[in-house]
């Protein structure tokens, strides 16, 4: 238990130190904001082989049936280490000198981290909730204060969207807690009579709209290009990488966990609609001119077709998507810690700010090279085996949409190769004072997303082995439904 409370505190306590810490150098309170963000890592490293089943449960507000209760299974470690990982690495990307007032940017994104923790491990439905509102807050601030030209606009947009999803997050709660008879907010108790409340279509509605809003799912999406483009490229990592696997966490852990047969039901309809958005935002990255919104709708085409996978009734589709969104959260972390780096080299994230860029950044090219394959499921990366498994699930249960889903993969292949043609082999543009090709800081920034893509990849087994323990509801539910 002692263990489970350090990976929830430690973060909370940095962000307070970070808050209240004044007078050091831009460039030593980032090391230090580094520094800590790593030390969930380490602690989730050294006791690995204890988390399994780990437990924290106590009272909190009796008064209201609300229990500080954190427990860790198979899925939600993976989305810890997930956090763990790609919170340092974010950080790590910007730039110090870019940021103003550092004491509150770091304490922000430190808090971001801890809320996540939390979210994660959450198994009361009231602390679930907490922790999913909560982490609004500060990604709203730091979108506003230290984004782009437009981040009052992105900002204010992000915020209410997210206040739409929030506001029916809470109603679904209020809703399942009054109807279900058991005065109760323990998810695992939830779990087991949620589909059988009254009204319990509409409850898992409400619920699926408030995911679909954060993932997002189409045609919820409208947030996502202006959000990603404006963010610091600190906050569009976070965005990207970790926000929107809230979304798909709270999916398989609500949605799937909570409503199975009614989610089976609405199989079609939802899956049409992600193929869709996989589809849309395929075509949209495709006209971009622009390589930062490229990325923003190519990450928009990948998350939908991980919801494609979590929406198909079997086994494949859905340990796939689940391993997916995972992989998805390392991949677009590395395109955008690029396009972060070509931003600060050439001032301009707009494809005619620089061309035939292999000329004078051969490292970056080659890394951003790796990067876009793994991107489009070259096999031996890791995305290969997540997409593989939700094509198969998918066709073994509609044929036809999964011929539709595999154009969306061609899709992506020529707007990836156009994004590398467009900056690294069109005629070179005369070089600038400021060129310079990635240093050893950025390459060892980049080297542990390079080994997670080659690891998954090459030997997937682990993963798959801790995402298919029977506390995952996306192997184990489906295992009890009608085919």
């Amino acid at each position: 238990m002692s263990h489970l409370v350090l990976l929830f505190i430690v973060p909370l306590i940095a962000s307070l130190l970070a808050f209240i810490t004044v007078g050091l150098s831009k460039k030593l309170f980032k090391r230090i904001a580094c520094v800590l963000s790593a030390i969930p890592l380490a602690i989730l490293l050294f006791e690995h082989h204890h988390w399994m089943g780990s437990e924290i449960h106590y009272d909190w507000i009796p008064a209201l049936s609300i229990h500080f209760h954190l427990h860790v299974d198979g899925l939600s470690l993976a989305f810890l280490y997930l956090v763990a990982i790609i919170t340092p690495i974010s950080l790590l990307a910007e730039r110090s000198a870019a940021i103003s007032n550092p004491n509150v940017f770091y304490g922000l994104v430190l808090l971001v981290q801890g809320l996540l923790f939390g979210f994660f491990m959450a198994r009361d439905l009231a602390l679930f909730t907490l922790f999913w509102e909560a982490m609004l807050i500060p990604l709203y601030f730091i979108i506003a204060l230290w984004g782009g030209v437009q981040r009052q606009h992105a900002a204010l947009k992000f915020l209410i969207y997210m206040i739409v999803g929030s506001s029916l997050m809470v109603a679904a709660v209020l809703g399942l807690f009054f109807v279900q008879g058991s005065n109760t907010f323990n998810m695992d108790v939830l779990q087991s009579v949620a589909e059988s409340a009254p009204y319990a279509p509409w409850i898992c509605a409400i619920f699926l709209l408030a995911f679909a809003v954060k993932t997002p799912l189409f045609p919820f999406h409208a947030w996502l290009p202006d959000t990603y483009y404006q963010a610091p490229i600190t906050g569009t990592i976070l965005l990207s990488a970790l926000l929107s696997k809230a979304g798909i966490y709270g999916i398989i852990r609500i949605g799937i966990g909570f409503f199975p047969t009614i989610l089976q039901s609405w199989s079609p309809i939802l899956i049409g609609l992600a193929i869709t958005g996989t589809l849309y935002a395929g075509l949209a990255a495709w006209r971009q001119t622009d390589y930062k919104r490229l990325i923003a709708y190519s990450s928009l085409a990948h998350v939908n077709f991980i919801l494609v996978g979590l929406f198909v009734w079997n086994e494949a589709g859905q340990l796939g998507a689940t391993l997916q969104a995972l992989n998805h959260g390392v991949t677009i972390a590395a395109l955008f810690l690029i396009a972060g780096w070509l931003e600060d080299r050439l001032h301009s994230t707009a494809f005619t700010a620089g061309q035939g860029l292999a000329a004078y950044f051969p490292k970056l090219c080659w890394l951003t090279l790796f990067f876009v394959i793994a991107s489009v499921a070259l096999p031996g990366t890791n995305n290969f085996v997540g997409e593989l498994l939700i094509l198969y699930g998918l066709f073994a249960e509609h044929p036809w949409a999964t011929a539709v889903l595999g154009t969306t993969v061609i899709l992506s292949v020529i707007y990836m190769l156009r994004f590398m043609q467009k900056l690294y082999f069109e005629t070179a543009s005369p070089q600038q004072p400021n060129w310079h090709d990635i240093r050893l800081r950025e390459l060892v920034t980049a080297l542990p997303l390079v080994a997670l893509i080659l690891w998954v990849g090459i030997y997937p087994a682990p993963l798959m082995k801790l995402l298919e323990t029977p506390t995952n509801p996306t192997v184990a539910l489906h295992m009890e439904l009608p085919r």
